[in-house]
């Protein structure tokens, strides 16, 4: 209730802030009617404002297991606000409401819905490191994959939950050598997950991760139907990233319930939207680049390392068509050319000042000439050098089914620290997911990721 009340003051706000700015144009354009239509309507646009938000979820406070299970509803309620009020206009047309001032409240909508969420966002992820409103959980499996779902529990508490331990498939699964190996990883072994009921009372579990796929299906429904009686729910965690995506459709065959993929491939009218996007980006990014950036670093790195400012560098892009991808030089020039980028901060190839450009992620401005010549875009997959995407799976080559981009998912969730061939899932959800919408909230999440300097080398 209070995020409505505030809402209702941030989009009322947001309503006569744009009156007052086209009002402040008068001196320079055509003068705007008095505010008396503007306030007949405005009870109504809030209105629609507050519906939007309750139609798109924005009141709800459910936990997000991942930053990436969908593009931002933000963008999608502020686009869809500027729908409403447009409609408003056109029932009240005889008040003659201006359409730069409709306009302007959609970019202030959506600016408060954005800003509003981000400190919402921040003050839940400190109470959630905090130890405050965790949930107790455990994952049932003992297989790499429960592994990785247990690293990324304990690596990403703001997600909220407190790892309690693992529960092995079947009770033959604990034998000697796999708990040594789960000791390893420092973690519990709860119990065999026949003794689930058990294991939910002692340990107060609240929720459960199934990340057996060897366990037989009677058994997964038999811990399906206790989680249910008990009111646990289930997450269940598939290893196969290459298919997720949000707009999976359930259906079914007679009685077996079937799961419809989409193609991952974008609309025409998104494709233009992005390649729109990205010359806008690129266009103001290199005015920006040249204004104020590079002589600075061009005479810092020739200052600090003998050897040329910019460093070219074939990779593949789109359909493994290969391009000359531009960086600023940031390795020695004994450095090898082609070789495995570095993973740590301390790698000797690296100059001084260049850790810390790569640090800031300066080191890639020169690749927004590669966005301008259409071989990059903003938002896409990392571009491979052409020897590891030789030794690609079949699979692993849908990769090359987009431009790469300047930035993408892993960059922004902080997981510049390994390799890209590690970083495939992300990749995969991207192309499966990909939207305007989606490149949108990449774009808008690199500024704060680029700040913070999270998992850049």
């Amino acid at each position: 209730m209070l995020l409505v009340s505030a809402d209702i003051g941030g989009f009322s706000l947001a309503w006569q802030l744009a009156y007052l700015t086209r009002a402040a144009l008068d001196p320079l354009i055509y003068p705007i009617n008095d505010f008396a239509p503007y306030a007949v309507v405005h009870p109504l646009i809030v209105a629609t404002a507050i519906a939007n938000c309750f139609a798109f979820g924005l009141y709800i406070h459910r936990r997000r297991l991942s930053s990436l299970n969908r593009p931002s509803l933000i963008f999608k309620a502020g686009y869809h606000w500027l729908l409403y009020i447009i409609v408003v206009a056109f029932f009240f047309k005889e008040l003659e409401i201006g359409r730069s001032v409709i306009l302007l409240a959609a970019l202030y909508g959506l600016m408060y819905l954005y800003s509003s969420r981000t400190v919402l966002r921040a003050l839940k992820v400190r109470a959630l490191r905090a130890g405050r409103g965790t949930v107790r959980s455990a994952i049932i499996g003992t297989s790499q994959l429960a592994l990785e779902v247990k690293e990324s529990l304990r690596n990403h508490p703001e997600i909220g939950f407190t790892l309690v331990g693992l529960i092995p498939a079947k009770s033959e699964d604990l034998t000697p050598q796999t708990l040594d190996s789960l000791r390893e990883h420092d973690v519990a072994v709860l119990g065999p997950s026949e003794q689930i009921n058990e294991l939910v009372e002692r340990y107060k579990l609240e929720e459960l991760f199934l990340a057996a796929a060897h366990l037989d299906p009677n058994d997964q429904l038999s811990l399906l139907n206790v989680a249910d009686r008990r009111g646990i729910s289930v997450h269940v965690v598939s290893n196969i990233f290459g298919v997720i995506t949000e707009s999976a459709k359930v259906e079914e065959i007679s009685t077996f319930p079937v799961v419809t993929l989409r193609d991952g491939h974008m609309p025409f009218h998104q494709t233009m939207l992005k390649r729109a996007l990205d010359l806008c980006c690129a266009i103001l990014g290199v005015i920006i680049w040249l204004l104020f950036f590079h002589w600075w670093i061009a005479w810092r790195i020739k200052r600090d390392s003998p050897g040329p400012v910019f460093f070219k560098q074939q990779r593949v892009g789109r359909d493994g068509e290969l391009f000359q991808l531009w960086k600023y030089r940031t390795m020695k020039m004994d450095a090898p050319a082609y070789s495995v980028a570095p993973t740590a901060e301390d790698d000797p190839r690296i100059t001084r000042f260049g850790r810390w450009l790569r640090k800031t992620s300066l080191d890639e401005l020169p690749q927004l000439i590669n966005v301008l010549r259409g071989e990059m875009s903003m938002v896409g997959p990392r571009p491979e050098m052409p020897f590891i995407v030789e030794k690609y799976q079949p699979w692993e080559r849908r990769r090359l089914d987009v431009k790469p981009g300047l930035t993408g998912l892993w960059q922004v969730i902080g997981r510049k620290n390994l390799p890209l061939a590690l970083n495939m899932q992300y990749d995969f959800y991207y192309i499966k997911n990909q939207s305007f919408l989606l490149d949108l909230e990449i774009l808008f999440r690199t500024i704060p990721a680029v700040l913070k300097g999270r998992g850049a080398f």
